[in-house]
């Protein structure tokens, strides 16, 4: 968890103050990417002139001051440690940058600030900026940062449950995004044990009163190149138009099952038979979306549950309207192997539990919207109750159009 505090930006040192400090020399930047994150990159407000990114990696505290056009960096400093920070002329890093840059990244030895996986450090940024026009600005940043432990590994593709808050990945749309494209082919393209793994069929389930269905936006004209993505790659894409209770076993050569907006819940029968599909090496991909556009949120957490996913979609809406999230967003993983963004719109957010792996995060890199997990094949008993859930978010404003999965 990260907890930040922003400082003031346009800052100044204290008029009652003689800072005395020796000029920063040039300094080669950090490097480090938000990517290779162990955890969440933290983001805090550097003035109004940009932001500053904070980070760890197994060994690395990275602190990235990033300029917002049309200012440059002229001269920055940076702090962590287990202290609060002094004045920024006492920061032991610091740089002068001549030429000016947009962004400049320091790389702190977590050894050195005797620091582990869930310590809590203190952070700090300040920079000199300047404009083509010299109009000039001093900003800075101040906040806390808890160090991520690494170390989790992604779990092995098939026998799996992937689950979008967001149909729009899928439309024509967000599929105009070769990203996206990419994101679909890895999603049936994957290597796994099993019978599944050889499989040459796709089923879609728009049935059980799916919304999207309802509203055409997971329609055949919707995903027109979402299915000739799939198709391109081989396989043969079957309507499975499930009701209550129908779901009693998939057909051998099934490898993928997409379920859409569902708002009938599942019985223990079909979550059994599709726990069987799984342990086959069969994955099921379940696309939700936000409360007040798809209100069956709490069938989604109950289904997770029963498939043995501690996850749970709390139907907060965030990045409504189409977005590209940034490499930053995303976490390495099968699905997301190749890609540098990713086009959503109007996902709800996840709240992953602790086996759960993250696909990737909201713009700010805090909110997970897509996640994997392994399902657990061993069958429920047929008067199973699941686990109780986070009960769903109400709508807030702004006001979002519950008819319109963007939200608008």
């Amino acid at each position: 968890m990260v907890a930040l505090v922003l400082a003031l930006g346009a800052c100044s040192s204290p008029q009652t103050t003689r800072p005395t400090m020796v000029a920063p020399g040039p300094r080669d930047d950090g490097g480090g990417d938000p990517a290779q994150a162990c955890g969440e990159v933290a983001r805090l407000e550097l003035g109004r002139q940009g932001v500053m990114l904070v980070w760890n990696t197994q060994t690395t505290l990275f602190l990235r001051l990033a300029a917002t056009a049309p200012w440059a960096l002229t001269e920055s400093h940076a702090y962590a440690g287990q202290s609060a920070p002094g004045g920024w002329w006492s920061f032991p890093a610091k740089a002068v940058h001549d030429p000016y840059v947009d962004t400049f990244t320091y790389a702190f030895a977590l050894a050195d600030l005797g620091a582990a996986p869930g310590d809590t450090l203190k952070v700090a940024g300040h920079a000199f900026l300047l404009t083509p026009s010299y109009a000039f600005a001093e900003a800075a940043a101040q906040g806390e940062f808890t160090v991520a432990r690494c170390g989790q590994t992604p779990p092995p593709p098939g026998k799996d449950i992937v689950v979008f808050n967001d149909i729009n990945p899928f439309d024509n749309t967000g599929m105009a995004n070769p990203n996206n494209q990419l994101m679909a082919k890895n999603l049936v393209g994957y290597a796994t044990s099993g019978p599944r793994g050889s499989g040459t069929k796709i089923l879609f389930d728009r049935g059980r009163n799916s919304v999207c269905g309802g509203t055409g936006e997971c329609s055949d004209s919707s995903l027109s190149t979402f299915r000739s993505v799939l198709q391109n790659e081989g396989f043969t894409i079957e309507e499975l138009n499930s009701t209550q209770g129908s779901i009693t076993a998939l057909p051998p050569e099934v490898k993928v099952i997409f379920l859409w907006n569902p708002t009938e819940t599942f019985t223990p029968p079909e979550i059994n038979a599709l726990k069987a599909f799984a342990e086959e090496g069969g994955r099921v991909v379940f696309i939700g979306e936000w409360q007040g556009y798809y209100d069956a949120i709490t069938l989604e957490n109950d289904f997770l549950a029963k498939m043995g996913a501690v996850m749970t979609n709390t139907g907060q809406a965030v990045d409504c309207g189409y977005n590209t999230l940034p490499q930053a967003s995303l976490r390495p993983h099968q699905i997301t192997q190749g890609m540098t963004n990713v086009t959503i719109a109007c996902s709800s957010v996840l709240i992953p539990g602790p086996n759960d792996y993250p696909l990737y995060y909201d713009s700010t890199n805090t909110m997970v919207l897509s996640a994997v997990a392994t399902i657990d094949t061993t069958p429920i008993p047929l008067n199973f109750v699941a686990p109780s859930q986070m009960a769903p978010q109400t709508l807030t404003l702004p006001a979002l159009n519950p008819r319109s999965a963007t939200g608008y």
